[in-house]
């Protein structure tokens, strides 16, 4: 009798164990929700913008000497897919000249370990980079925000942008907002923001107004 009922017991705890380990194979929605707001939020890390001092060394020895234009470098955005010695920035920049309107340029520079020099300068133009599917790139760096675009004098994006960036991409970008770069008044506001979706820096253009935020446009930057 004795035996019979450690037999029944030894069942019943082996029962009790796997039922536990099925319970444990298949995550709770809870669980698969943590899972996914980690992974999200790591793909929403920022890139690698920061200009070290050894990056600014770069850009100073790819500048000297030249002259007609300043260009301070505020974003590193990485190495072009088209020129792997070079590195691309994204500049303060005014002409040298009187009432000079100042303006966002993506300036790269080339490394061939002899000697450093500037290998591309452009100008977005943005008024043509919010209705086509890649940036459109201006000739005239005096005059870079065409139509009714402003240029912001500071990067920074202010909370309420920020917020509505991540609520209308939610879903088609998994980034975060690097800079503010211009400003139009339709219907509300328009923005201009810069971003890195998955390496690709990317134009995101989004609007805000009192009926609601909305993603206008995506234009994709070949650097």
């Amino acid at each position: 009798m004795k035996k019979l009922i450690s037999v029944i017991l030894a069942l019943s705890m082996s029962t009790a164990l796997l039922s536990a380990c099925a319970d444990s194979a298949e995550p709770s929605e809870e669980t698969s929700a943590s899972v996914e707001s980690a992974a999200s939020a790591q793909a929403r890390e920022g890139a690698d913008c920061e200009v070290t001092s050894d990056r600014q060394n770069l850009f100073a020895a790819a500048m000297e000497g030249f002259t007609g234009a300043n260009y301070e470098p505020v974003l590193y955005l990485g190495v072009p897919a088209s020129n792997p010695l070079g590195s691309t920035f994204l500049c303060d920049s005014n002409m040298v000249i009187p009432d000079a309107v100042p303006y966002w340029a993506f300036v790269t520079v080339q490394d061939v370990g002899s000697s450093v020099t500037i290998e591309d300068i452009k100008v977005p133009d943005y008024g043509a980079s919010s209705t086509g599917d890649s940036v459109v790139w201006g000739d005239n760096q005096s005059e870079p925000a065409l139509g009714s675009w402003e240029l912001t004098d500071d990067i920074g994006v202010p909370a309420d942008v920020y917020e509505a960036f991540l609520e209308v991409t939610d879903g088609q970008l998994n980034s975060e907002p690097e800079a503010l770069l211009a400003t139009q008044v339709v219907n509300g506001t328009n923005y201009c923001i810069l971003t890195c979706d998955g390496g690709q820096w990317k134009f995101v253009y989004i609007n805000i107004s009192g009926s609601g935020n909305t993603l206008l446009n995506v234009a994709n930057i070949d650097l």
